[in-house]
């Protein structure tokens, strides 16, 4: 029988969160072409159905374990050699590697080593790609005859340290495959634990859109799951360490002849003091007209009992309910007294379902609870909706301009939108949350309200940091992302782009308020690339300018000059929009220095933020 001859290379992608969460995959490659006569079907000869990353990063070693599973989609049997690329400081001793069970004796080659059996793959495939990794030692090992239709698992563990570069830890895996084969992975999971990591803050993937589960103050969770994927990039995470109560790190970038760009992200620990948690005033919002009565309204109520039951000591609440009417539970807000908690819980089980969707009343009411009350104190509303405005005032423009001209004066109100199902109003929504400080986040018909909303109150359930400012002394920095800069919650952070005229060292300055006394971080030292630096930095920059357009543009409309300047960053930056399409440059094209490679596929927006440098801070009180 004609034995067919492969390379089965496992490469990794990056994606940016958010964008919808995006993933990443292995694939094969044809080293000598098939036999006359034999025709490879559509999607390559060799899939996989399974690619599953476990990574364990215990203090700076890094651990990982990958299962494959390949499938022989052909009616050949096919041998084959299966390379991957490796870390540079990867521990060679470390490496073990099983197929269905059988150990498979492998070889691991120096970067030289590498280098040639690279150049000869290239040569044969006439395909450049793998040379992005010439520079990258070489694990090879001959793979066991695959049967026409069958599969084969495999197992690869290997471990390596991670360096620590200006108080960053930074892990890659190697995903991007998308040029490589057409056909997608069937099943990919990525999951990273870190471990026995002292003063854990920031956590961050530039690449992909993570779940972040934080364990304590030294652990975490990261990963992501997707189906029928075609990775673009590698996996990339970032993570700092620090003892100051709020960490700070900074990436940066300076094109040559251009201003430079900058990304900084600002944690605090997950444990937080009592005494350093920020007292608040809370309103939840709940909609009960009639599209709301059965399973979803029982799920309302009991996401209803949750907050409830997590307000912090010293804050005050109230609960509103609306449909036709608009239902107040308390005429004030009140403190989480035992009895107050108790009588908050009987009214909730009393609420029904009936009746038309006023968003416009519901919304007033809730501003107008906080008005004449202490004006250091922050205040927030959780609106929770399933549907569009029916009743009263509907026009999406004029209820966002009635909250914004009923803002109780001195009062630093935040509005996070929690939309339920698909007839909502996503426009009024987003907006809402964009002009009054918040956040907007949605639950799909299948998904259970009360736990995605437990999941989202959690994020926001300890604020440490309230009307954050930043400043650079001595250095100009300008067209920032986002604006207003949010609140800083326990185990959250706020990712700031922007752009600057002139590198540097500097002293960052994070000013805030925690219970109406002032706070302010210093964080020496710091420094702003006055050449080079992180390309990435640039385009991530862009991905945030983007999303700011977009919002114009759906309240506005497609306005010439919005429209021309989406498109102006988007073809600069290599960013998809809806008003650009994915663009394969020709070879004699230079793209724009920080933009991604001609090769590289354009990333979407939204997309996720960038990795930072950890620095040691002074702190005023």
């Amino acid at each position: 029988m004609n034995r067919l001859y492969y390379a089965v290379a496992l490469l990794a992608a990056l994606v940016l969160l958010m964008i919808n969460g995006a993933g990443a995959q292995a694939q094969g490659i044809i080293i000598d072409p098939p036999p006359p006569g034999i025709v490879p079907p559509i999607g390559g000869p060799i899939t996989i159905e399974l690619h599953s990353i476990d990574a364990v990063i215990d203090g700076p070693v890094a651990t990982v374990h990958i299962t494959q599973i390949f499938r022989n989609n052909t009616e050949q049997q096919i041998e084959g050699t299966y390379i991957f690329p490796l870390p540079s400081d990867a521990a060679i001793g470390d490496f073990q590697m099983t197929v269905d069970g059988q150990v498979l004796e492998g070889k691991v080659y120096t970067k030289e080593e590498a280098r040639r059996i690279y150049e000869d793959i290239v040569r044969r495939r006439r395909d450049p790609a793998l040379l992005e990794y010439l520079d990258r030692d070489l694990f090879q090992t001959s793979v066991f005859p695959i049967p026409p239709g069958a599969s084969r698992k495999l197992e690869l563990t290997y471990s390596h340290t991670l360096a620590l570069d200006n108080g960053l830890y930074h892990f890659r895996y190697p995903l991007q495959t998308r040029q490589y084969s057409p056909a997608p992975v069937k099943n990919l999971s990525l999951r990273v634990e870190l471990r026995n990591q002292p003063g854990l803050r920031t956590i961050y993937s530039p690449s992909h859109q993570v779940r972040i589960d934080r364990l304590g103050d030294d652990a975490a969770l990261v990963g992501f799951e997707q189906a029928n994927i075609l990775p673009e990039r590698d996996f990339d995470l970032y993570f700092g360490v620090s003892p100051e109560a709020v960490g700070l790190n900074l990436l940066s970038y300076k094109p040559a002849g251009e201003d430079g760009f900058f990304l900084l992200l600002a944690a605090p620990g997950i444990q937080v003091a009592p005494g350093e948690v920020v007292q608040r005033d809370m309103i939840l919002v709940m909609d009960i007209s009639g599209s709301m009565e059965g399973v979803k309204m029982e799920q309302a109520k009991r996401a209803a009992h949750f907050l409830v039951d997590n307000l912090n000591p010293g804050d005050r609440f109230n609960l509103i309910a609306f449909s036709t009417g608009v239902y107040l539970w308390s005429a004030e807000l009140r403190p989480t007294a035992e009895d107050a908690v108790t009588d908050a819980h009987r009214w909730i089980e009393g609420l029904r379902a009936g009746g038309s969707t006023d968003i416009n009343r519901a919304l007033l009411e809730a501003l107008a609870q906080l008005y004449e009350k202490e004006q250091g104190r922050p205040a927030y509303i959780l609106f929770m909706t399933d549907g569009l405005p029916t009743l009263g005032e509907t026009d999406s423009g004029r209820i966002i301009l009635n909250a914004l001209n009923n803002m109780p004066p001195g009062r630093s109100v935040r509005l996070f939108a929690f939309g339920v199902g698909y007839d909502v109003d996503t426009d009024l929504l987003d907006n809402l949350s964009r002009e009054l400080g918040g956040r907007s986040t949605y639950v799909k018909p299948e998904e259970r309200i009360d736990e995605a909303l437990g999941d989202f109150y959690r994020q926001i359930s300890t604020p440490v940091l309230t009307n954050v400012s930043i400043s650079f002394p001595g250095i100009l920095v300008e067209d920032t992302y986002p604006y207003p800069i949010p609140d800083l919650f326990a185990g959250e952070q706020i990712v700031w782009a922007g752009r600057y005229r002139q590198g540097g060292a500097t002293t960052i300055t994070l000013r805030g308020e925690v219970n109406g006394k002032k706070r302010v971080f210093r964080y020496a030292d710091q420094h702003l690339a006055t050449k080079g630096g992180e390309p990435l930095v640039a385009r991530l920059w862009a991905t945030r300018k983007i999303g700011t357009l977009l919002d114009e543009i759906r309240r506005k409309g497609p306005l010439p000059e919005l429209v021309d300047e989406v498109a102006r960053l988007s073809t600069t930056y290599g960013i998809v929009t809806p008003y650009t399409s994915y663009l394969v440059l020709e070879p004699q094209f230079q793209p724009f220095a920080g933009a991604p490679d001609a090769a590289q596929p354009a990333a979407e927006v939204p997309m996720a933020p960038a990795a930072p440098r950890e620095v040691v801070a002074t702190v005023e009180v």
